[in-house]
């Protein structure tokens, strides 16, 4: 993901001050595109016009605003939220019943402590009804073991990738700029198999290819990036041989941005670019990043799937695209009532599965999304794992790995513990706790 934790949503910011909404943890604003609107400028429009509806007491325009605003963006829970306070505000406690239902059906958790009163003298049955459902919400589901404990607290793990030829897993380091390798005899003692030394700056996203047996690895740069004065930045994706860890080469392309999050499939590699609306491809190990397809609606591109004969992105703001491979359209998949906001760690199972790994919204966890026959609209989501021991306090899941019917997930990394500034954090950095989950 290579988030940047001060990029707070400006959705969010936008009523922060007036209805105390939550905010995402990464980036959801807009970009200084030109053009015509996008879904997400029209939202933040609406939310600025919903922020000065309330600003005069017009909580009617407000409400209407924000509804528009969740047409926009399905599910969004700061829009959820907002439009709960609204009702509050407004003393409209079927309103705000309503909220809350249409929250626990997103599959979303909320507080609802400070109105209590307000709701159980409305209608106790209702309240309790719906405080049980978004508790379920919450609940541990699913199982997953501990595959590794990487006691580097200053590395910042990101990403994770597993030969399952050897049983080797690579590691991504955020702050340390460097892949790690976790040889099956010494889960726990990882090994430098490739850094700054290499050119790495910051390492994201991470991926074995048995075809070509090369590791992949995007690189750039965040402020959490350790850089010496007066080095350069940039971003490249890079391909190290997996067996001796040289380099093999690396890839670059004019106007990239941050090369984060990639998917590879028969030698081939879809690569999303974190900071701006760009996903290019690489058709061969000989050949060159080529530009896919840019399309201003694309807010804050995470994980990159193959299915259904299309190219998926998980679109931290906006949920997830379908981008045509023959022609290059991209389409809004249709969710269903489950939240699709959040999304950061995303791949593809062999059957055609999405698998999606949600954090900076309420609860975290690692859904399967089953598409329908048509691949534009979800039919079905399944809790793989939620509510895990070790993927609780200040730290957030983030990327996967799929093989063999299996998962590994990077269940705790600390990007809320690694401050922009530099500054020591507010509390000790945990280590690093590597998941594996059984998908069948």
């Amino acid at each position: 993901m290579g988030k940047t934790l001060t990029l707070r949503s400006i959705l969010a910011a936008g009523l922060a001050c007036l209805i105390g909404l939550p905010a995402l943890a990464q980036s959801d604003g807009e970009r200084p595109e030109a053009g015509l609107p996008t879904s997400q400028t029209i939202a933040m429009e609406l939310f600025g016009g919903a922020n000065s509806a309330l600003r005069t007491g017009d909580f009617e325009s407000a409400r209407r605003m924000l509804e528009a605003a969740l047409d926009l963006k399905p599910g969004h829970p700061a829009i959820l939220g907002g439009l709960y306070r609204v009702a509050i505000l407004a003393e409209r406690t079927g309103d705000a019943f309503d909220v809350l239902e249409r929250m626990a059906d997103a599959g979303l958790g909320y507080e609802t402590a400070d109105d209590t009163a307000m709701l159980a003298g409305a209608d106790a049955g209702r309240l309790a009804a719906v405080q049980t459902r978004l508790t379920r919400n919450l609940a541990a589901t699913g199982h997953a073991e501990r595959a590794a404990r990487i006691d580097r607290p200053d590395a910042l793990i990101e990403g994770v990738a597993v030969d399952i030829e050897t049983d080797r897993i690579f590691l991504s380091s955020v702050a340390n700029r460097e892949i790690l390798l976790l040889e099956p005899f010494a889960p726990n003692e990882p090994l430098v198999f490739a850094d700054r030394e290499d050119g790495l700056w910051s390492v994201f996203g991470l991926a074995v290819d048995d075809r070509s047996r090369m590791v992949w690895a995007a690189s750039g740069v965040v402020p959490q990036t350790p850089l010496e004065a007066g080095e350069a930045t940039g971003t490249a994706l890079f391909a190290f041989d997996m067996m001796t860890g040289d380099l093999y080469r690396r890839y670059e392309i004019e106007g990239a941005e941050r090369l984060a999050d990639f998917v590879v499939r028969d030698g081939s590699v879809y690569v999303a670019d974190a900071d701006a609306p760009r996903i290019y491809v690489l058709n061969s190990l000989s050949g060159q990043l080529e530009l896919l397809v840019e399309d201003p609606r694309f807010v804050s591109l995470q994980g990159l799937a193959l299915a259904h004969g299309a190219l998926y992105a998980a679109d931290y703001a906006m949920g997830i695209w379908r981008i045509d491979l023959g022609d290059h359209s991209v389409s809004q998949v249709r969710a269903g009532d489950e939240s699709l906001i959040g999304i950061d760690g995303f791949l593809n199972t062999r059957e055609g599965r999405l698998i999606a790994v949600r954090n900076g919204v309420t609860p975290h966890q690692v859904m399967a999304i089953d598409l329908d026959a048509t691949g534009h609209s979800v039919s079905n989501i399944d809790i793989v794992l939620r509510g895990h021991r070790d993927m609780t306090g200040n730290t957030e899941p983030t990327l996967i790995d799929l093989a063999d019917g299996r998962g590994w997930l990077v269940a705790n990394a600390a990007w809320p513990l690694f401050p922009e500034d530099g500054s020591p954090p507010d509390g000790p950095r945990p280590a690093t706790i590597i998941l594996e989950l059984d998908l069948d």
